[in-house]
């Protein structure tokens, strides 16, 4: 019988999927001979649930962040004692029978998780007595929150040293943690050609080209940051990625821009190498995987108004790894996206420092650590 490894993740933002479908991308090239299953956690809950955990999750970064970064921090120091973590345990233990079972008739290998809600709803008493495989979770951020705590994970997989260090102080024994990176698509281990790709996408490949990305659900005021860098005083070619978000692709496209500026838009695409390879500077949020590509791909980021709790303590990692500068508004991102673009060195040194803190194979390294090889 082929080996079996299972891959789970949770529609809590684009990331986690992204990093799941990494790790099997990764799988098809080092072990052919494994069967590999991927599924959304939200498919083994209740319906009501699986509609309102996602997009409650983006009402609340994108309407009320203030609001999500005090949560984040508030449980990131919860006791599992406390009420919060009794009333988990308690969701945890009436929702965990469904995918407990499914991970019992696969009988899988090994399972891993791209987010913490598999790891939870598998590790509840109800789901260790059906269960005894191997769980190993991955960590999608430049950091850790007590959510992706539990004492039931064999193996820890995380992005740096210092996120390593924040999971021993919260209980983590060091002999279960690897640190590997965040897994990303193997399609960013390689940079294409500029020219080509822009030829491909059909935008200009002669201008100074700024991506604008709003990640994969089309998160943020993309527009009115569209509006703004179209009255920058240069001449520069804007690219601009909406997501699934339609009504907020129209609206991109709506916005005026001067003869000096070139702007296209674009709505969910399967491609992002091809336009982190076609532009000199990313304006982005700093979601883990988004910022791990932009690393890989050697591309500098302007960070803006990243979302407090995760976001931000990503963004602090790469501020200190010198690939990314960061805007508070609109106003900071005009001048910060201005300067870069009229200094040519300090944005070859971003793309230096961003290669060097790169991790592409992060997924393979992995792997190899799950499946042996």
């Amino acid at each position: 019988m082929p080996r079996k490894l299972l891959l789970l993740s949770a529609s809590s933002g684009a990331g986690h999927n992204r990093a799941a479908e990494a790790l099997r991308e990764a799988a098809k090239e080092l072990f052919p001979d494994v069967e590999v299953h991927y599924h959304d956690t939200l498919e083994f809950t209740g319906k009501l649930f699986a509609k309102l955990y996602p997009k409650s999750y983006l009402v609340a970064v994108n309407k009320m962040p203030a609001l999500w970064g005090y949560f984040y921090a508030k449980t990131d120091r919860w006791s599992d004692k406390g009420l919060g973590g009794r009333a988990i345990d308690a969701f945890d233990q009436r929702n965990a029978r469904k995918l407990a079972n499914f991970v019992h008739d696969l009988n899988p290998d090994h399972v891993i998780c791209t987010h913490f809600l598999p790891m939870d709803l598998l590790l509840t008493k109800r789901g260790r007595t059906k269960y005894n495989h191997p769980l190993s979770v991955v960590v999608t951020d430049y950091d850790v929150h007590k959510f992706w705590v539990h004492d039931g994970v064999d193996r820890y997989f995380v992005a740096t040293d210092e996120v390593k260090w924040q999971l021993q102080r919260k209980g983590t024994p060091e002999k279960q943690i690897r640190v590997c990176g965040i897994p990303i698509h193997p399609v960013f281990s390689k940079k294409p050609d500029r020219a080509e790709v822009a030829a491909r996408l059909g935008i200009r490949s002669d201008l100074p080209t700024v991506l604008v990305l709003s990640g994969g659900f089309g998160i943020g005021h993309i527009e009115r940051v569209v509006a703004d860098l179209a009255r920058l005083p240069a001449e520069l070619q804007l690219v601009v990625i909406a997501g699934r978000n339609e009504k907020l692709r129209q609206e991109v496209q709506a916005v005026e821009t001067p003869p000096t500026v070139a702007k296209k838009v674009f709505g969910f695409v399967t491609n992002i190498q091809d336009f982190y390879a076609s532009a000199d500077l990313a304006v982005t949020k700093s979601g883990g995987l988004t910022v791990s590509e932009c690393l890989a791909m050697g591309l500098p980021m302007v960070i803006f108004a990243p979302i407090p709790g995760q976001e931000e303590r990503n963004c602090d990692y790469l501020l200190e790894q010198g690939a990314a500068v960061k805007a508070k508004d609109l106003a900071t991102l005009e001048w910060k996206v201005l300067s870069l673009l009229r200094d040519p060195a300090a944005r070859l040194r971003m793309a230096e420092r961003a290669a060097a803190t790169a991790r592409a194979r992060a997924a393979h390294d992995i792997l190899k650590d799950v499946l042996g090889g």
